[in-house]
């Protein structure tokens, strides 16, 4: 298995180009390749696409902006790996981390006791002009999985013997079940630092929410009030985010930002009438505004300035949304004064997001594709029923000596999967957690439900409250309900490792969890009698029959289609679904297709940016007498190649000059308007397919139920 690692570039991308080229550790420079780009001109390829992203977007280069990644890639000294193979794993980490979007350079070095990658990653895309995002920690455990699935897929470190899974991953692996001091010092300075303008301003604000800065020569570190030993900055990212220079450069684009987003918001609030000509002013301005669903903030952002998002209290409070909404009424915006404390905002806006991996699910060879010293690599379906594979680290697992694997899942995390063709999507663990039971034969419990338990009912589903047990509010959803109107009774089908969100008694406002068989105990045993008249079985009835109503309708609009598709049986279905199968892979298959060709766009685009802008140095260049032309050349060495190899690129592809990079983007973009159309087509497609497997479904109990009745009859009559 190979360890990584990531870290940003801002300012010493030659120098890291030349570095990991160095013949003397990549066998002659026989063990360095590029990716839309060329090793010797690596620079200028990653420089000509930043300046054909920031004219394409009508952008500011900004001070801080990251000119590449390098990600290391280090293979243990007892995998039997060659340096040609992991060369070809070092490619494929950096295609498929990218999307084969980005240019890359990877190099492997043999110089050490062991081989290791290097890869340059340009910060922008040369597909679409977007710059590359990353989160600290969760990028390098996306890279991480990446690196563990390959080098599990080119048997590297791979438990060939199922019996030693038992004793790879001892029970005693630290699961994290608190929130550690690092992931709230981080999330308390990323707070500042959406907010302050200036060191002064992030120093007094992270006193504020109880953390000491302090410099320590090269370094920063961080104490949050309360708890031991300081923390480094560079163990709080994976790149310089919270280093001294690393801020600097984020609160000089802050200031920059600021002033114009208060003038523009400014401007537009003067000729607004009301909040729709606000936006409209907004917008004619450049600015643009989101609301945070989960906490309800206000962010604004420049558009040509390509920042990040300015939360509106950063601004002031005239600018919140009761600050604009205050003027607009009044005429006056609210005091300076009226800003709410720091702390206060921070526990008000700030989303805190799972960090306990709380449910435990056996998995069996039904799951296990194959097993290493740094994780699993499971075989899953997505949330659409679509084949993938998902790798897990070890500190997710647990194992008996007898072999027993356990799968640690956070309810509310989000997995990451990956398709057979290389491409990406993701699971909710609860999707997975139910996957997995369903797989391995669990049965969910039946629990009947007293009426005192039951809040509210409806075709949605049924809300539980058992306030003497702490639970005000706790919705199971109508696929998990099972009514019986004649004898008056209602039950829910509860999973033993499902976590159920329930709002507490009490003013807390805070949603929590609570496991299935935990809350099948407290809702207890008791079967509701058969109760004729009451109103528990009314409210039964009545939601029952509202459901008949519900059904009939959608027999009746499915059998009109059925008569407007020529279907009539389930094997008719059969061959609609292979069709509707057929044409999402056609689909898939143009869009595939249609990618390429942008990128060919994208590839001449920047050949034409290169040519117009190092034009002239050549012609310097070859203007020169020749005993000038070798110092000249020996200056301006990479510039020069990257020309010459531009030109040679549009005289293949036979494209003059002349023609402007502009009008070959708009064909790029013409290709990306196509391309969104049949993705739409493939999304429609794939819904299609679904709800017909849901009719074939039905109709398959309507035959089912005729044969009985059948059966029925016959047996009456003897």
């Amino acid at each position: 298995m190979a360890v990584t690692k990531i870290h940003a570039i801002k300012s010493t991308l030659g120098k890291a180009l030349a570095y990991i080229e160095n013949p003397d550790k990549t066998d002659g420079q026989l063990l360095v390749s590029g990716y839309n780009c060329e090793p010797q001109t690596a620079s200028v390829d990653f420089e000509m696409t930043a300046v054909l992203a920031h004219k394409v977007r009508n952008l500011k280069r900004k001070r801080s902006a990251n000119l590449a990644y390098h990600l290391i890639q280090s293979f243990s000294p007892g995998d039997a790996v060659t340096p040609q193979q992991a060369h070809e794993l070092g490619k494929k980490l950096a295609f498929e981390f990218g999307g084969g979007k980005y240019e890359y350079e990877v190099a492997t070095h043999t110089d050490k006791g062991h081989i290791h990658n290097h890869i340059l990653l340009n910060a922008v895309s040369f597909y679409d002009y977007k710059k590359l995002r990353t989160v600290p920690y969760r990028t390098a455990r996306e890279i991480r999985a990446i690196s563990d699935r390959l080098c599990m897929e080119a048997k590297l470190s791979v438990i060939e013997n199922p019996q030693n899974i038992g004793r790879l991953y001892p029970a005693q692996t630290g699961k994290k079940r608190t929130v550690s001091n690092r992931t709230e010092i981080r999330k308390r300075l990323n707070f500042c630092l959406e907010r302050a303008g200036n060191y002064g301003q992030f120093v007094a604000m992270a006193q504020e929410l109880d953390i000491t800065p302090t410099i320590r020569g090269k370094h920063m570190s961080y104490r949050l009030a309360g708890t031991g030993r300081a923390v480094r900055d560079d163990s709080l990212s994976d790149t310089d985010t919270f280093t001294y220079a690393g801020i600097c450069a984020r609160l000089a684009d802050n200031a920059a930002e600021q002033t114009c987003l208060r003038g523009g918001i400014q401007k537009a609030l003067g000729t607004a009438a009301d909040m729709a000509s606000f936006a409209k002013n907004l917008k004619a301005a450049g600015i643009e505004t989101m609301l945070k669903k989960p906490n309800g903030l206000l962010l604004y952002r420049a558009a040509h300035m390509d920042g990040t998002w300015v939360p509106a209290d950063a601004l002031g409070a005239a600018f919140t949304a009761e600050g604009i909404d205050q003027t607009l009424k009044n005429g006056t915006p609210p005091a300076p004064a009226a800003e709410k404390p720091l702390l206060e905002r921070y526990r008000e806006w700030t989303v805190n997001y799972p960090e306990i991996c709380e449910t435990e699910v056996k998995l069996t060879g039904r799951q296990i594709l194959s097993a290493g010293k740094n994780g699993l690599l499971l075989r899953v379906q997505d949330e659409n029923g679509n084949a993938a594979k998902m790798m897990t680290n070890r500190e997710q697992i647990t194992t008996s000596p007898d072999g027993e694997v356990t799968l640690h899942i956070g309810r509310d995390f989000r997995y990451d999967l990956v398709y057979e063709d290389g491409t990406h999507g993701t699971i909710r663990g609860a999707a997975l957690i139910r996957q997995i039971d369903d797989a391995n034969g669990v049965q969910p419990l039946v629990v009947p439900l007293a009426e005192n338990q039951v809040k509210a009912m409806s075709l949605r589903g049924v809300t539980i409250t058992l306030p003497q047990q702490g639970i005000e509010r706790l919705f199971v959803p109508e696929s998990d309900v099972v009514r019986n109107p004649t004898a008056g009774q209602c039950a829910v089908r509860l999973y033993h490792h499902c976590q159920y969100s329930y709002l507490p008694t009490g003013d807390t406002g805070k949603r929590l969890q609570i496991q299935g068989d935990r809350l099948a105990h407290m809702l207890g045993v008791a079967v509701n009698p058969k109760a004729e008249n009451t109103v528990f079985s009314r409210r039964i009835a009545a939601v029952e029959h509202r459901k008949g109503v519900e059904n009939a309708k959608f027999l009746g609009k499915m059998l009109m289609g059925m008569a407007d598709e020529n279907l009539f049986t389930a094997a008719d279905y059969d061959a609609a679904i292979g069709n509707l199968g057929k044409r999402q892979i056609s689909l898939s298959n143009e869009i595939a297709a249609l990618q390429e060709k942008k990128k060919g766009f994208a590839a001449i685009a920047k050949s034409l940016e290169t040519c117009r802008t190092l034009k002239p140095l050549w012609q310097q260049y070859t203007a020169l007498p020749l005993k000038e032309k070798s110092v000249f050349y020996t200056a301006h060495a990479a510039e020069l190649q990257a020309y010459h190899s531009a030109a040679a690129k549009l005289e293949k592809a036979a494209v003059d000059q002349t023609v402007e990079a502009e009008k070959v983007i708009a064909l790029a973009e013409n290709l990306e308007q196509r391309i969104q159309a049949l993705k739409e087509q493939r999304r429609e497609a794939a819904l299609q397919e679904q709800n017909t497997r849901r009719e074939q479904q039905v109709i398959m109990q309507i035959q089912d139920e005729s044969r009985e009745d059948r059966r029925g009859g016959v047996n009456i009559v003897i």
